[in-house]
């Protein structure tokens, strides 16, 4: 974690890719909520309540452009609140793999920004990291992280170099940690390359049918969307271009 000044003059916090895996994986640990081989899937309502000591509505009235929020008080506990909509469109008895990843992605982005981000608003938590609440971005309300639909997206690697100039920074390293919390690098791998023995592969090129195929297996076993499945399999080097077969 380092400091610095953003072009506007607000305080920024840089993570590493790697660093934001590890706070992913250490909490996860430190909650005893580290998915397994036999129980993939991160109860992150659990995770939010019970071990970040958030608040957590997942009924918010919220504009349908906004996914969620998390709002930080200075002394209080985070409030997490989850559009109404994108909850029940989850627990309706019709719905789709999509939405019910929809749904667990915003709620481990929401955790991610109290992980990554509680510094930059609660004085106390500063100080244990040797540092000082300084200002927001301009015209940004304090203490308030506003996710919108074009912000829970799961993002590769590439985006790393990018990330000190962006005004949306924070949205950046929240959907590393969201990927972190929901796929973390172990059981992830281990699961993945045990689906491709059972079917005689040994590496898998992306944009091939078996990459499809995998795609599909691996959201299906962490409940997630098959966008984020794929782009984890990416990331963590699983699919890789120009291997395996088609």
């Amino acid at each position: 974690m380092q400091w610095y000044q953003g072009p506007e003059g607000d305080q920024r916090i840089w993570y590493e890719p790697d660093e934001i895996e590890r706070i992913a994986e250490d909490e996860l640990r430190r909650a005893s909520l580290m998915p397994s081989l036999s129980e993939p899937v991160t109860d992150l309502e659990r995770f939010i309540e019970s071990h970040l000591h958030a608040e957590l509505d997942q009924y918010a009235e919220l504009p349908d452009d906004v996914l969620g929020l998390t709002q930080f008080q200075a002394g209080r506990r985070p409030v997490v609140s989850i559009n109404s909509k994108l909850t029940e469109s989850a627990e309706a008895d019709t719905a789709n793999p999509g939405a019910v990843g929809r749904w667990r992605a915003t709620m481990a982005h929401e955790a991610s920004h109290i992980l990554l981000h509680r510094y930059l608003f609660d004085p106390e938590m500063a100080q244990l990291v040797g540092a000082q609440v300084g200002s927001n971005a301009p015209g940004e309300r304090a203490g308030l992280m506003r996710c919108l639909y074009r912000d829970v997206v799961p993002v590769s690697t590439q985006d790393a170099s990018q990330t000190r100039r962006r005004r949306d920074w924070r949205e950046i390293q929240a959907n590393r940690g969201m990927a972190a919390l929901l796929m973390p690098d172990r059981p992830f791998k281990r699961l993945a390359f045990q689906q491709m023995a059972n079917v005689g592969l040994v590496t898998v090129s992306t944009g091939t049918a078996a990459a499809d195929t995998l795609m599909a297996e691996m959201a299906e076993i962490f409940n997630v969307s098959k966008q984020a499945a794929m782009i984890r399999l990416e990331t963590l080097q699983i699919c890789t271009p120009g291997s395996g077969e088609k």
